[in-house]
């Protein structure tokens, strides 16, 4: 009885995220007042697949899979674009779910639901004294505008979830996962792989991790990569209005009043919860997921890419991945210890929890409306 009251929650769950992604891909790519990724990617689609000039697309994942969507079903790209990514993000909930369910198995159904949706919709926080906007200059664990996002979001997921249970069982069947992981991971957005790689290394010293089976996993996982990552470096930036270029805080100060504010609006809760509880660093997850954000942050600070996609702050996308993954095993972390917290720490996080949770909620609904995700403005 159980298991089908069980059944009941996620699927419940699960139908809702898939028809609210589906209702709003659908105007992002039939109505012009929806501001989003959405339509430019599906034009790539046209001049990628169905031109007969060549068009050259770094990260092709999202459009195939739009594109053999469209032809399974008989639809047209644009309706398909609705399909396939709502798929994407339903998939990426459902694992999230599992994440939770297998850390806290002892909650009952309606609380791993509960956290599920806490962590697929938190937004960052917002101060309206100091800046109304939501979302622009401090970014959110959450973004509803950009396709190749949700399509990287899921591998991200399980390769910082398996190479943690990978090195804790010694289980090659766990790097596995992670190599195909990072791999698929570059063709859906590089963004993730140029922070993960690094972060493994990092997390590799400060963990001391020496085993053969270890080693041999990274070299073939850089090797892969870099060979990917080089072809597509190439191909991306081989004009004279396309290049990479060293620029300290130059982008995220076009959008950023304060950046060291902004950076902990964007991180409040996963940081406040790491600095009442310290301790928690000691855990895998939140320690890998820590390295992650300081290589995305370092990422965004000072790279960017010259001409029309300067201000795009493509460099910033890893830092957004990061996000993202830090929450997850925060919240997933403060649920699990929530007992041994203290009652005015437990209150404190708990409030700004709710806070985040709360924005993140309204910012979802302004966008689901047809308001600019970069300009929402907070409520009060």
């Amino acid at each position: 009885m159980k298991s089908i009251r069980q059944n009941y929650f996620i699927l419940g769950l699960l139908l809702t995220v898939f028809l609210s992604i589906s209702f709003l891909v659908y105007k992002q790519a039939f109505s012009s007042s929806y501001a989003s990724d959405t339509d430019e990617h599906i034009i790539f689609i046209y001049l990628y697949l169905y031109n007969s000039e060549p068009f050259y697309i770094p990260h092709p994942l999202w459009h195939y899979g739009v594109s053999i969507t469209s032809s399974v079903l008989f639809i047209s790209i644009e309706h398909a674009a609705a399909i396939f990514s709502a798929i994407l993000v339903t998939g990426w909930t459902y694992i999230i779910y599992k994440i939770v369910k297998n850390n806290l198995p002892l909650l009952k159904d309606y609380m791993q639901i509960l956290i599920t949706f806490i962590i697929i919709i938190i937004g960052p926080l917002c101060i309206p004294w100091y800046n109304k906007i939501i979302f622009l200059g401090q970014g959110s664990p959450n973004i509803w505008h950009n396709v190749t996002l949700w399509t990287v979001k899921p591998f991200a997921v399980i390769a910082v979830y398996f190479l943690v249970e990978a090195v804790r069982t010694k289980n090659s069947l766990y790097y596995l996962y992670v190599f195909g992981s990072v791999i698929i991971s570059l063709f859906a957005k590089p963004s993730f792989a140029i922070m993960f790689l690094p972060a493994i290394f990092v997390y590799m010293l400060v963990e001391n991790i020496q085993t053969k089976q270890f080693r041999v996993f990274y070299i073939l996982t850089i090797l892969f990569s870099s060979s990917i990552l080089l072809y597509q470096f190439i191909h991306t930036f081989n004009s004279g209005d396309s290049k990479v270029i060293f620029d300290f805080l130059g982008v995220w100060s076009e959008s950023s009043q304060n950046i060291a504010l902004s950076i902990v609006l964007a991180l409040a809760f996963p940081m406040l919860f790491l600095l009442l509880e310290p301790k928690i660093i000691n855990d895998d997850y939140i320690l890998l997921a820590w390295i992650q954000v300081f290589i995305g942050i370092i990422l965004y600070a000072c790279l960017a890419q010259t001409g029309k996609y300067y201000l795009h702050g493509n460099f910033g996308w890893s830092y957004t991945i990061a996000m993202s993954i830090v929450y997850i095993f925060s919240i997933v972390k403060f649920f699990k210890i929530y007992n041994e917290v203290l009652k005015l720490k437990r209150y404190v996080l708990l409030l700004l929890l709710a806070t985040q949770v709360g924005i993140g909620l309204y910012y979802y609904i302004k966008v689901l409306e047809g308001q600019n995700p970069m300009y929402i403005a907070i409520f009060l």
